[in-house]
C-alpha cells in the first residue's frame, strides 16, 4: 500500500507490518521515537507494529523495545539513522491526510489505539497495563521549519490530538476520566529544510490550524478503524467505559429486587436497555453524566454551600423524563431504590436513573 505525499524525495508505503517514510535526502527530524528520538538528520521514519504474540514477547521485562527496533531496521536494509515508532495498532488501519498552503505541503500518518487511554497527571505510572495501545503520529512537512517551529508543531499535535480524544468521549482505562492520551503516544515532525523560514506552527498560524484539522481527523479516524470506536457508539458501551453496567443499575432496585434467575429479571434488563437507546434519553443520560463530572471537578457554580441548579434540575429532570414516559401512578410511583452507589453514580445520573428504573420496573411488574 503507497501513499502520495505531494513531496518528490519521499516516498511511502506499508509493507507488511512497517509503515515506512523514506526520503532520498535527509530530513531534519524531531521525535520522541524509541529508536533514534530526540533532534536528528534521518533519511527514513518507520512505525513498526509489534505482534501480540512473538519469540520475543513485550511483556517480557528482558525484552528490549531499541534492539528490537533495531533488528526491523536491519531487516528490511534501512540506513542506520532511521527513526523507528513502534505499536501493537496494525498498519491496515493506518489514517493520512495532506493539506496545503502557498509552496508549503504537509502529510500526516496516524496509527492509534485506545486500550491504555489515561489522563495526564493522575497516578497511572506505577500501574501495569495487560493491554498495549498507542496513538503515534508523523508529520511531514516540505519546508524549511526551525528547531523552535518543530518544538511548537509537537505542542500543536498534542492539543489537537487531546481534543480529538475529547470529541470521542475517550475515558481512561485508570480514572475513567477524560483521557488526554495513552501511556505510550509517540510524535514525529519532519522537514525537508527547503523554502522559505517557517518560524512558528502554532494554532494561531496557518499552518498550525492546517496540522491540527488533520490530527483531528486522522486520530478519529485511526481509532475507529482501529479499535470501532466512534463518538456516536451506543449508550449502553458509554455507561460500560465509565464502570457501569446493566447489572448494576438493576441492583438499585432495593427491596423490589427480581432474583437474578428469574424471567422477569432478563425482560426487566432488556425493558432497561430499550429504553436506553432511546436517542432522548441516552442524551438526557449523558448530560447527566456530563454534570456530575463538572460538579465533581468543582466547576458549577455555588451560592452558599450548595450548588446552584443542583435541586432545580432535579426537579426540572424528574419531571420531564416522567412526562416522556407518562409516569408517576401505581407502582413505579411507591417503589423506592437502594441508593448505596450513588457515590459511584453521582447525584445528577442518579436523578434520572431513577425514574428510568421505575418506568422498566412498571413494565415488567405491571
Amino acid at each position: 500500500m503507497k501513499f502520495d505525499v505531494g513531496m518528490e524525495s519521499i516516498q511511502a508505503k506499508v509493507k507488511g507490518n512497517v509503515l515506512m517514510v523514506c526520503s532520498s535526502e535527509p530530513l531534519h527530524v524531531l521525535s520522541s521515537a524509541v529508536l533514534n528520538g530526540g533532534l536528528k538528520e534521518a533519511h527514513c521514519i518507520i512505525n513498526v507494529q509489534v505482534p501480540e504474540v512473538s519469540g520475543q514477547n513485550k511483556n517480557d521485562e528482558h525484552w528490549n523495545a531499541e534492539e528490537f527496533l533495531k533488528t526491523q531496521v536491519q531487516v528490511l536494509k534501512l540506513p542506520n539513522d532511521t527513526v523507528a515508532l513502534m505499536t501493537a495498532a496494525k498498519m491496515k488501519n493506518v489514517t493520512t491526510a495532506t493539506r496545503k498552503t502557498g509552496k508549503t505541503t504537509l502529510t500526516l500518518f496516524v496509527t492509534g489505539g485506545k486500550t491504555v487511554a489515561v489522563t495526564a497527571g493522575e497516578p497511572a505510572a506505577s500501574k501495569t497495563a495487560e493491554k498495549h495501545g498507542t496513538i503515534n503520529i508523523i508529520l511531514l512537512v516540505d519546508g524549511n521549519m526551525t528547531d523552535g517551529c518543530m518544538v511548537e508543531a509537537h505542542k500543536t499535535i498534542t492539543e489537537a490530538k487531546t481534543v480529538a480524544l475529547r470529541e470521542l468521549d475517550l475515558r481512561s482505562q485508570f480514572s475513567g476520566d477524560l483521557a488526554t492520551g495513552t501511556l505510550t503516544d509517540t510524535v514525529a515532525v519532519a522537514c525537508t529544510k527547503k523554502g522559505e523560514r517557517i518560524n512558528f506552527a502554532g494554532t494561531f498560524t496557518l499552518i498550525g490550524e492546517l496540522i491540527a484539522q488533520c490530527v483531528r481527523e486522522c486520530v478519529k479516524e485511526a481509532i475507529h478503524k482501529q479499535e470501532n470506536f466512534a463518538a456516536n457508539r451506543p449508550l449502553t458501551e458509554r455507561l460500560l467505559e465509565r464502570g457501569i453496567q446493566t447489572e448494576n443499575l438493576l441492583s438499585l432496585l432495593g427491596e423490589a429486587t427480581i432474583p437474578v434467575e428469574s424471567p422477569k429479571y432478563h425482560k426487566l434488563q432488556k425493558e432497561l436497555e430499550q429504553i436506553l437507546s432511546d436517542n432522548k434519553i441516552a442524551s438526557l443520560v449523558l448530560a447527566s453524566l456530563r454534570f456530575d463530572d463538572d460538579l465533581n471537578k468543582g466547576l458549577l457554580p455555588k451560592q452558599g454551600e450548595s450548588v446552584v441548579g443542583q435541586v432545580a434540575f432535579e426537579g426540572v429532570v424528574l419531571g420531564a423524563v416522567r412526562s416522556y414516559f407518562s409516569v408517576g401512578k401505581g407502582k413505579s410511583e411507591t417503589l423506592k431504590l437502594n441508593l448505596r452507589n450513588e457515590t459511584e453514580l453521582g447525584p445528577f445520573t442518579i436523578c434520572v436513573l431513577k425514574v428510568l428504573l421505575k418506568d422498566a420496573y412498571s413494565k415488567v411488574t405491571s
